[in-house]
């Protein structure tokens, strides 16, 4: 690796110019930029507290933005770029994520002891052009090996744990003997993680990283005991479908199906995803994908199949050809047939709504429409009924007058 390929953006060096002192680039960026790898986030720091900073920058075009003044963190911000900084600091002991007590300090050395894995804690000093290196982070980088900066670093916060297994899975990299008893000994802190953090993590690992890095970030996780401790109901994932899936997320969603054998899978996946910091509608999304996907596999009858799952057909055929090219492309045929045909297919298509029974069927319970629209969506499915509002009334009518 060689030093002179790292670039930093001409903003960060105007900034390191403006506050003219020992001015550092760290963490990801840095890291990256020895890898050879893109990065856009640059990550700053120097022994600047946030008031000496203001101070510095004061009449041009940098701002400081969502300063935490406790942590002595802020976002630097100028028209057309921004970045993190943090204050040298020296961290006591956690509570949860957060180190309870912090002591903003000048010594470089000190600073790179409260980072977590030596490739993390390289940093580049952006006037003199010049690494700094206090762990040997440059070497590990060459042995591609992840290592803990001290034995204690892993004591408090268990994010620092899945941050380890997803730079493993995403720059294929191993994990040190020592780090991973270190990581054994503490793997019960990743309990106190919330849902979404785990999630967080686990979209990074998925979007970053190659099928073969994330089976290598999974089966490190089966070797920790992570599942149960995070909130998934299964000790051991195998990671067949994530090895195969273009959307290694949804793969991964089904190789957790298939290990926990849940009788409901709809079920299962609710409280899977619930607080899982994902939008309904993207929960949804998931349940429909990943039921369509057994569903498929069952056999269920076109019919039924394509009134469930015509929306998102699309996503299914592309995880269900992974497992069974047989299977999706017969279910793909008739989803061809269902929109070269304009056949009517959902709810939606009905040419009649709610409105329409209220005011028809006035004494119809409202928990009975949906079977009503389905019974209709069917009959005009298979041709019995036209997809007319007259048609489609007396149909109804006719089906239910002695009810109502």
């Amino acid at each position: 690796m060689n030093i002179f390929q790292i670039t930093p953006s001409e903003k960060v060096k105007e900034l390191a110019t403006l506050v003219s002192g020992n001015f550092y680039l760290v963490g990801g960026w840095v890291r990256n930029a020895l890898l050879g790898r893109e990065c856009e986030d640059e990550d700053v720091c120097s022994a600047l507290t946030l008031s000496e900073l203001e101070k510095k920058l004061e009449g041009s075009e940098f701002s400081l933005k969502n300063k935490n003044k406790a942590f002595g963190t802020c976002k630097i911000v100028c028209p057309t770029k921004s970045f993190d900084y943090a204050t040298f600091r020296r961290e006591g002991a956690f509570k949860g994520h957060c180190p309870q007590e912090v002591e903003f300090i000048s010594d470089l050395g000190e600073d790179a002891s409260r980072r977590d894995f030596t490739i993390n804690a390289i940093y580049y000093d952006i006037l003199a052009e010049k690494i700094i290196d206090p762990f040997g982070g440059v070497k590990d980088l060459k042995r591609k090996k992840i290592r803990a900066v001290s034995d204690h670093i892993l004591n408090d916060d268990g994010v620092r744990i899945l941050r380890m297994l997803r730079l493993a899975g995403e720059y294929n990299f191993s994990i040190e003997a020592q780090t991973l008893v270190w990581a054994h000994k503490n793997v019960d802190n990743v309990k106190d993680i919330t849902k979404s953090k785990v999630t967080e993590e686990l979209e990074k690992l998925f979007a970053r990283t190659t099928n073969k890095g994330a089976v290598r970030a999974v089966k490190l996780y089966n070797r920790l005991g992570v599942w149960k401790r995070v909130g998934f109901e299964v000790e051991h994932i195998k990671p067949r479908m994530i090895a195969k899936c273009d959307d290694k997320l949804m793969g991964f969603i089904i190789d957790v199906v298939d290990a926990a054998q849940p009788a409901s899978i709809s079920y299962f996946l609710y409280n899977l995803l619930e607080n899982s910091g994902f939008t309904k509608k993207r929960e949804g999304q998931f349940i429909n994908i990943v039921s369509g996907y057994y569903d498929a596999l069952n056999h269920l009858k076109n019919k039924q199949y394509f009134f469930r799952y015509f929306d998102n057909f699309p996503q299914i055929y592309d995880v269900l050809i992974k497992k069974s090219k047989i299977l999706a492309q017969k279910y793909q045929f008739f989803y061809k047939y269902i929109i070269s045909h304009k056949l009517v297919i959902r709810k939606s298509d009905l040419k009649i709504g709610e409105k329409d029974l209220k005011k028809h069927f006035p004494s119809m319970p409202e928990k009975m429409y949906d079977k009503v629209f389905m019974d209709a969506l069917s009959d005009v499915f298979d041709g019995k009924c036209a997809n007319t509002a007259e048609e489609l009334l007396r149909n109804i009518g006719k089906k239910h007058y002695h009810k109502f």
